[in-house]
């Protein structure tokens, strides 16, 4: 008997599914699916930390911290302790243009230690835990030619004196081969995610585990209807810019018809000239370019100042 409750198979188009299957690590949304996998942010922790036999307790995949007032939040990527309670969280960031990273850093290890300390007189700092903020960038910040930059907090009169907060940022650098082999590894890996990658200088077993789990999320239902969701999304997103868009080519084509019309009263206009109006598009140049066909008294004068 037929069950009209049930939901009809959604309808995959093939190219799109292959071109996910394609994806790197470095990508957003495939990062945040494969560092759901406690074994996956493992292997890629213990190969930036260079700690072999780091053992992750807790993954959090976007996690939404609040400040104080509940008037900002932050949405980190990918958090995580580990058995010794150290807290880390890890951001892939694909457009390091978008705002000033190092102080974006700062004020995520401002909100990740606010909520950890109960508020009032029995505030004990001294249970802060380590931290550490990381940033997988697909340029170089800094450019310095390094695969990985550490900073932590260091009195400048004396070399060998640091403050020992339990603070550490760490920015990371797929563009530099100047680094230990397993790191550059992983992170030609999450450019190029596939273990044939030849790039990639050492087979370490964790960027072999790695790999495997990336093959899995790749082959999942979940990933799938991800996919699909952001091919979705991608033609929304197309369809709103290409409304703005044609809002904004219809001001530019009045615009241009504007100044038009105003050159023909004072002279006439040649076909270089109106082609050349016709085909502007910057707003800003055809409002100055109005502004001077209103007030010129002459074609001349007009493409002496344009």
């Amino acid at each position: 008997m037929h069950n009209s409750k049930t939901k009809p198979p959604k309808m995959i188009d093939s190219h799109n599914s292959e071109c996910f299957k394609t994806v790197n690590l470095s990508d957003f949304a495939l990062f945040l699916s494969v560092m759901k996998e406690k074994e996956a942010y493992q292997c890629i922790l213990s190969i930036i930390l260079n700690e072999p036999d780091l053992e992750i307790i807790e993954v959090n995949v976007e996690k939404i911290t609040l400040n104080k007032s509940e008037l900002r939040a932050i949405r980190l990527d990918a958090w995580a302790s580990d058995r010794h309670k150290r807290q880390f969280a890890m951001e892939m960031q694909n457009d390091s243009n978008s705002d000033f990273i190092p102080k974006r850093a700062r004020y995520y290890q401002g909100l990740l230690d606010s909520p950890i300390l109960k508020a009032g007189k029995d505030t004990k700092y001294r249970y802060l835990p380590t931290t550490a903020i990381i940033f997988i960038t697909q340029k170089d910040i800094f450019d310095k030619d390094l695969a990985m930059y550490t900073f932590v907090e260091k009195c400048n009169e004396a070399d060998d004196l640091y403050l020992e907060d339990g603070t550490k940022k760490i920015f990371l650098n797929m563009t530099s081969l100047n680094g230990s082999d397993e790191l550059i590894s992983l992170l030609q890996y999450m450019k190029n995610s596939t273990i044939n990658n030849p790039e990639i200088i050492v087979h370490d077993e964790r960027i072999k585990t790695l790999d495997r789990i990336v093959s899995e999320v790749k082959e999942s239902e979940e990933w799938e209807e991800l996919s699909m969701n952001l091919v979705e999304q991608g033609i929304e997103k197309g369809i709103e810019i290409g409304k703005a868009r044609g809002i904004a080519e219809g001001k530019a084509r009045g615009i241009a018809e504007g100044i038009y019309e105003l050159l023909t009263e004072i002279g006439k206009v040649t076909d270089d000239l109106r082609d050349k109006i016709m085909s502007e598009n910057n707003l800003p140049i055809l409002t100055k370019w109005l502004k001077l066909a209103a007030r010129s008294e002459s074609i001349d004068e007009f493409m002496t100042h344009m």
